[in-house]
């Protein structure tokens, strides 16, 4: 009875595994065609889409390697297990060739990364016209101007309204440029955690399938 359950129950489990393989394989394909690889301005992020997708085709894989293995449990090597050690060896060398690129890939050349560029150049300068006696003297001019200073303000007061101003537009863009670094900070972290580990520990967890498929 047992028997007869295996052998309705295998052939289902294998077409299960190979359908879970075929949906990874149209993921990939869609991943790596939906890349603009001649844009030389920005750096293709595919490895986190890649990794993310890799559990299923391990789950394909050992899915059909049980339905082979209750199918034909006398048998040690046979066509399909072949391909789940060659699918299983060429996914775990993916994942190894994505530790080294996922490492590389700190966001140095990213928007944020642009953005935290951008908010320290222009730090620096208003750090630079906070210590220029000449350039503060006209940004209180420009106040005074604009009205936001008494008629009768004296060249001290506009100084020291132009320096107050100056300070606060330094403390928030210092605010400003803290809270973007932490956020490259974490996003870095967590490429770490979900793309460098993820990968390590799939790349092992593909080898060991491919050995179990043919010992």
């Amino acid at each position: 009875m047992g028997r007869t359950a295996n052998g309705r129950f295998a052939p289902v489990l294998r077409w299960l595994g190979l359908t879970m393989v075929v949906v990874l394989l149209l993921q990939m394909a869609a991943v790596l065609t939906g890349v603009d690889w001649s844009d030389e301005t920005r750096r293709p992020q595919v490895i986190g889409p890649l990794v993310a997708i890799a559990p299923m085709g391990f789950m394909g894989l050992l899915i059909a390697l049980i339905g082979s293995r209750l199918d034909l449990p006398e048998q040690r090597l046979t066509p399909l297990r072949w391909v789940v050690c060659v699918l299983s060896a060429v996914l775990a060398i993916g994942m190894l060739t994505a530790v080294p690129l996922s490492l590389s890939s700190d966001g140095s050349d990213g928007p944020a990364a642009q953005r935290i560029d951008q908010g320290r150049k222009a730090l620096e300068e208003a750090r630079t016209i906070r210590k220029d006696d000449k350039q503060v003297a006209a940004v209180g001019e420009q106040l005074a101007q604009a009205g936001q200073l008494a008629a009768d303000a004296t060249a001290e007061d506009k100084k020291r309204a132009a320096e107050q101003m100056i300070d606060m537009q330094i403390a928030q863009m210092d605010e400003q440029l803290k809270s973007l670094e932490t956020q490259q900070s974490r996003a870095a972290s967590q490429r770490l955690i979900g793309g460098t580990g993820s990968a390590v520990v799939l790349a092992i967890a593909f080898v060991l399938l491919a050995l179990c498929a043919v010992l």
